[in-house]
């Protein structure tokens, strides 16, 4: 006769789908659609037989309706000598290339009140602006404090005081980095009601980050995401609502432009 063993306890796992639509959503950022809140019932109640929950992203889709010029990085500040004029020059939001950015900008500056016209021209070689008035004796200085446009510009976030852009003709003064032009290269998705022990190096602790996704679609396509498998413990023991907060790689809230994920 067999005899019986004594039987190990035994985990039970109960997995859930959770669906959400930000067209569903309570808008906390209004149309900028990347502050929301999903107002369940009691999707994991505390319960003294649950010893933890997890959370996984399993799919998204996210269109990339945002622009890589936005009211983030749209404004550039000169001084023209001849004038003595200081302007704010903002480029409309849009996305752009280096040549119908340059475009943009000579209209914009064009149109201002300047005493005269000045030209952005981007070099294929290296990936720089070059910038300069179109007049003799005139010079034009960048007031980096003002100006938002850096990374697109080409110009080092940490960088401060003026740039000076003399009159050379043929000889134009450049930006010193590489425009950019990438915008939008990582989603992060964080959340207060389902957040665990997640670090992100823009703090340097542990955040609400759940998980990041890589923005991988042109513009105006769809960034199409399935699982890589990486599962998260959620610290609270009970979970009502969900709220989800979708950031760029640089911890600003995203503009879809009134577009729902």
């Amino acid at each position: 006769m067999d005899s019986f063993q004594d039987i190990d306890e035994h985990f039970i796992t109960q997995s859930k789908i959770i669906s959400i639509n930000s067209k569903f959503a309570t808008k906390l950022n209004g149309d900028k659609n990347s502050s929301l809140l999903f107002d369940f019932n009691s999707i994991a109640p505390k319960d003294i037989n649950s010893l933890y929950h997890t959370i996984a992203i399993q799919s998204a889709e996210i269109p990339a309706s945002y622009y890589n010029v936005n009211d983030l990085n749209n404004i550039i500040n000169i001084t023209e000598s001849s004038s003595g004029s200081t302007i704010s020059i903002t480029i409309p939001d849009g996305n752009y290339d280096a040549n119908t950015y340059a475009a943009a900008f000579i209209l914009s500056f064009n149109a201002a009140a300047f005493t005269h016209n000045a030209t952005l021209t981007f070099n294929t070689t290296t990936g720089k602006f070059s910038l300069m008035s179109d007049t003799l004796g005139t010079n034009l200085t960048l007031n980096l404090a003002s100006t938002t446009a850096r990374d697109v510009l080409g110009i080092s976030p940490s960088a401060t005081g003026t740039l000076a852009f003399n009159y050379a003709a043929g000889n134009p003064t450049f930006l010193p980095l590489p425009a950019n032009f990438l915008g939008i290269t990582k989603f992060k998705v964080l959340s207060n009601a389902l957040s665990g022990d997640n670090f992100d190096s823009n703090q340097l602790n542990t955040t609400t980050l759940i998980d990041t996704i890589s923005a991988t679609a042109t513009p105006f396509g769809l960034t199409i995401y399935n699982s890589l498998g990486r599962e998260t413990t959620v610290k609270a023991k009970r979970i009502d609502d969900i709220d989800i907060q979708m950031l760029d790689q640089n911890n600003n809230f995203i503009d879809f432009n009134g577009i729902d994920f």
